[in-house]
């Protein structure tokens, strides 16, 4: 039995120290809590030290420290661990925005006002006028009673009233002390305006930034901002063994991480194929990858020899970015075959598969589960339900919907909705929508790329969606690195192979080794960097890379001082 902390516990507690120091004296602070340090365990001893010495006096003088999560499970994780306390509202940007904006009728009718983007629809629902203004469905509308905001019109209208010193006085008012977890990832006009407005200026409410800049994966900015404000950097590592802490040290030594049992065992290892003689690709986004039949084989070889060798798959998460090549096996080859570009899919970048992957799904998982009130919330509010009759209706066309899905193609569920509105389509697939009825059946002009691909997309069997929602959101073996953030898994097998665009492996290890990085390759090096951070995190026990593009001798020479010469393999 251990008799003194574990190197990763004194490391936390001395990040610790520093934080509650920045606490009493209202400074603000951003801690940088890199994967498996405990980001959500210091956010929430830091709000329990706030709530021990001030939470009284918060609630007596109508105050509360606000804490803004990126995901709705964070905050309900939050929520639990510091037990509802009245004195603290942990909400995600949305929610904690449209809460206050809320407030002020008039400014938001002036917001309006001044977008330009919408202005035909502001014309068709008959003006602003005195109208309410609302946030329901995450839609924009107008119509002849209300005005309705859509999802990213809450944080950059949030930011823009922050531009005003009445509504900053206001919010420092209500939320002395205000917490952003995930800083890395919260919406970009939102975390503008509180670095100019406030961290900068040095007047408003004492922030505490939670996050990790290696772990930006959902923006375009992934180097660390000025923030003019203390920096405290979390040095532990409670989730992985020592063989795997040492690859992430190396990979960012300017964080380096405490592990919290030395003696734990486990191994991190390098596979690539640079002797296998088959074909090879080249693509526009793919170069010298094996084939996806050829890597499929050599990735089931590779199991069943980490199989032999004690790992348990049942444990074990693959992680890939080889879409094409998953995309047959996972169930959705046609979808894969429409766009150019697999973020568009594999990252919910269109908004059609957005919608399908956020809203309509998991709506329907809600509806066959018997949990009504979490299928209402997905639909953005309660409906008119007054009489047998409307349950009926409501029964009628969600089991209708689900025949479609299991039976029919993407546009017969597409032109369902359209009749039913449960849930509505976003106002970008009612524009595709009326693109295709006005053409009346004629041709798809060539320059109108995107209505194409929508419209082969409305000739996919919907089954296609199901099982690409399913390999998105996680419910496979399978996932891509971005379906993971946050996650952990006793081992981790990750496949890096050609295929998207964003992100080239060889170049990236290459990079790492000649640290040749330049202005034209900085962002392309950043993002592969983050997202190969994220992904080697992940493992508690085992790790394995499995590179399956031609790996450049500089590029191995990376992957030796990561991994150690001894644990990098041709297997080709």
């Amino acid at each position: 039995m251990r008799t003194t902390p574990n190197p990763a516990l004194i490391a936390a507690q001395q990040a610790q120290v520093r934080v509650d120091a920045c606490l009493d004296a209202g400074l603000s602070f951003r801690l940088e809590a890199g994967a498996g340090a405990g980001k959500t365990y210091s956010l929430v001893a830091a709000l329990k030290r706030l709530i021990a010495e001030n939470g009284t006096g918060m609630l007596q003088a109508g105050q509360k420290v606000a804490c803004i999560t990126f995901t709705e499970v964070a905050r309900d994780e939050i929520r639990r661990e510091i037990g509802e306390h009245p004195a603290i509202l942990v909400d995600t940007i949305h929610a904690f925005s449209w809460a206050f904006l809320a407030q002020f009728q008039k400014a938001l009718r002036g917001l309006v006002t001044e977008f330009s983007q919408q202005q035909d629809k502001i014309e068709a629902g008959g003006g602003i006028g005195n109208k309410p203004v609302e946030y329901n469905f995450g839609f924009f509308g107008v119509d002849e009673n209300k005005i309705t905001l859509g999802h990213d019109d809450i944080p950059s209208f949030m930011a823009k009233l922050l531009s005003q010193q009445k509504f900053r006085a206001l919010l420092k008012q209500q939320f002395p002390v205000i917490f952003i977890d995930e800083y890395q990832d919260t919406d970009k006009n939102f975390m503008t305006a509180i670095l100019e407005h406030f961290l900068q200026t040095g007047e408003g409410p004492q922030i505490g930034l939670f996050g990790d800049h290696w772990q930006t994966i959902y923006r375009g900015e992934y180097e660390l901002v000025a923030f003019p404000i203390e920096a405290i950097d979390k040095g532990a590592n409670f989730r992985s063994v020592p063989a795997i802490v040492k690859v992430l040290n190396k990979l960012r030594p300017e964080l380096e991480q405490a592990v919290h049992d030395p003696d734990a065992e486990g191994e991190a290892r390098f596979f690539h194929t640079n002797s296998h003689r088959g074909d090879r690709t080249n693509t526009t986004h793919s170069k010298h990858d094996m084939l996806p039949d050829a890597s499929r084989k050599m990735r089931e070889a590779l199991i069943q020899r980490l199989t032999s060798e004690g790992w348990d798959f049942s444990k074990t998460k693959i992680l890939m970015l080889t879409h094409n090549a998953l995309a047959a096996e996972q169930g959705y080859p046609s979808i894969a075959s429409i766009y150019e570009r697999n973020e568009a899919f594999a990252k919910k970048e269109d908004v059609t598969i957005r919608f399908f992957a956020e809203i309509l799904e998991p709506m329907c998982t809600a509806y066959a589960a018997g949990k009504y009130g979490d299928m209402f919330r997905l639909f953005g509010s309660a409906p008119a339900i007054r009489s047998h009759g409307d349950k009926l209706n409501w029964r009628e066309s969600m089991d209708a919907l689900n025949y479609l899905r299991l039976n029919c193609t993407v546009g017969e569920v597409l032109d369902h909705l359209k009749q039913t509105r449960r849930p509505q389509l976003p106002d970008t697939v009612m524009r595709r929508e009326d693109a295709l009825t006005a053409l009346n059946g004629a041709r798809i002009p060539e320059e109108s790329t995107g209505l194409f691909r929508y419209n082969r997309l409305r000739q996919v069997p919907y089954a296609e969606v199901i099982q690409l929602v399913k390999f998105v959101e996680g419910y496979t073996p399978f996932a891509t690195q971005h379906s993971v953030k946050g996650a952990e898994f006793e081992n981790v097998l990750v496949v890096l192979g050609g295929g998207w665009n964003h992100y080239n492996w060889p170049q990236l290890l290459e990079l790492l080794h000649t640290r040749a990085v330049t202005a034209s390759n900085t962002k392309g090096y950043h993002r592969a960097r983050n997202l190969l951070y994220v992904s080697i995190s992940r493992p508690m026990k085992r790790l394995a890379v499995l590179a399956t593009q031609i790996m450049p001798a500089p590029a191995l020479s990376a992957a030796a001082y990561l991994f150690g010469t001894e644990n990098v393999e041709d297997i080709g």
